[in-house]
């Protein structure tokens, strides 16, 4: 049976953690006589969040994002209630970019990375089509809908008067994976702290994570996040600088919260390498780095890395300036 309280008036948190390794939250939102809920768990919590919802009449299920842990039980949700299903658009592409990119990522990983990658693949399949795109802005009464990019290009947060519901924008206990996507003008890191720093600045009294504890107060921990990225790209610089020129070779020499890479499991690796693609980006995008073709880097002999400190500080500057 899944958890169910009231994190503030009105706003009801699910968490489902039976039959799974990490527990993760839905919320119940309340609109007129009914319920928006976010997110919808993994596949096999969709029994426990049926039952959780048994006597709520839910209009609409939205999805901060399509990772299997928020979406896993979307159709069931779907067709037990029939309601609409809303995500980002670039939440939609990102399968088709996956779908897509498997000939590529043959060609990086060994048969047990494509194991994974397949499973995936399967489960993105079955992903539903959504009945609307959900955009920035769109509203639900007093719930605003906000994209921020960067854990994923499609992820959403939902915020209210007093409540943000965050996704996986923001984790006490966790810092969250940043994944490359190949989306024209798309730059992962950067969009990610950007939103970490548009976060600081609403006037939101508690932040409903999907994953650990609540957060009243995100500013301390948006610093530990800034500062582990730096830590990072640091990594990243020192391996292109010792002579790595891939991604795969540079995400081998990066310190991993779980161990070192080849300690990983394969669906861990994926996560690090995309994680490595996006940091790699970053410097790039800030001319530190040189990307030859083939995906092959190397430092730009006119850089130091005063500049990617400087863009860092630009991204963070005035973050714990409450919004006018």
């Amino acid at each position: 049976m899944a958890e169910i309280w009231e994190i503030k008036e009105g706003v009801e948190a699910i968490e489902l953690d039976r039959d799974v390794e990490k527990p993760v939250r839905c919320f119940l939102l309340p609109h007129g006589d009914s319920y928006i809920l976010v997110d919808a768990g993994y596949p096999q919590t969709a029994k426990h969040l049926l039952k959780a919802l048994d006597k709520h009449r839910i209009q609409s299920i939205l999805l901060t994002h399509l990772h299997i842990d928020h979406s896993g039980g979307a159709q069931a949700v779907k067709t037990a209630k029939s309601t609409t299903l809303i995500y980002h658009e670039r939440e939609f592409q990102t399968i088709s970019k996956l779908l897509g990119a498997k000939p590529w990522f043959t060609k990086v990983f060994k048969e047990s990375g494509l194991q994974v990658l397949e499973k995936f693949l399967e489960y993105a399949r079955s992903i539903p089509s959504p009945d609307e795109f959900a955009v920035d802005g769109l509203r639900f009464g007093e719930w605003r809908l906000i994209h921020t990019p960067g854990h994923t290009a499609g992820h959403m947060i939902v915020v209210g008067e007093e409540v943000g519901i965050t996704g996986d924008l923001i984790l006490q206990e966790d810092t969250s994976n940043v994944a490359y996507i190949p989306f024209d003008n798309y730059h992962p890191l950067t969009e990610y702290l950007k939103n970490l720093t548009r976060l600081t600045k609403m006037k939101l009294s508690l932040l409903a994570t999907s994953h650990g504890p609540l957060l009243k107060d995100c500013r301390q921990r948006v610093a530990e996040i800034y500062a582990h990225h730096r830590q990072r790209l640091r990594e990243v610089s020192r391996a292109v600088e010792n002579g790595l020129e891939t991604a795969l070779e540079i995400a081998q020499e990066i310190k991993w919260s779980k161990g070192n890479f080849s300690q990983l499991t394969p669906f861990d690796k994926w996560l690090a390498f995309l994680e490595t693609l996006s940091h790699l980006d970053f410097l790039v995008e800030t001319g530190h780095l040189v990307q030859k073709p083939g995906m092959v880097y190397s430092i730009n002999d006119e850089s130091c890395w005063v500049r990617v400190e400087e863009e860092l500080r630009k991204l963070s500057e005035d973050r714990f300036q409450e919004r006018l």
